[in-house]
């Protein structure tokens, strides 16, 4: 179950451990990528396992991170944290077979009402995330 797709098959992440917790991001990017949702998320360490590689486009989305989408498809692979710790987070859609459990939202300034969880999380702000 550490093992994840895109759509097409094209792109295969692996992951060391595949965690129950998972956070929701309501950035303004995480929202128009995925059509004006958020973007649930799995935070893995800075080592990309990938099989597929060079199916993986790759945009600079802001001064301190990119993401990574499968050429073929589309399917949001990835946010890469480009400074720092340098960890990629990886799209929780692409392990359908894993149960998580949203126990973080960031970016919650940015996010719509009509956008909300059941459970409590912890809850950042951008300045919070960032700096």
């Amino acid at each position: 179950m550490n093992k994840g797709n895109c759509l097409c098959g094209a792109v295969e992440i692996t992951l060391n451990y595949l965690p129950e917790k998972i956070g929701a991001c309501h950035c303004a990017t995480c929202r128009k990528i995925n059509g004006g949702g958020v973007q649930l998320g799995i935070h893995g360490d800075a080592d990309l396992k990938a099989k597929g590689t060079e199916n993986i486009q790759r945009y600079t989305s802001s001064d301190w991170a990119e993401r990574g989408f499968c050429k073929i498809c589309g399917t949001t692979l990835f946010y890469h944290l480009t400074v720092g710790s340098m960890d990629y987070i990886y799209s929780a859609g692409l392990f359908p077979e894993q149960t998580f459990i949203i126990t973080e939202e960031i970016f919650v300034e940015s996010k719509p009402a009509h956008i909300g969880f059941l459970s409590d999380t912890s809850r950042k702000k951008t300045a919070q995330q960032v700096g």
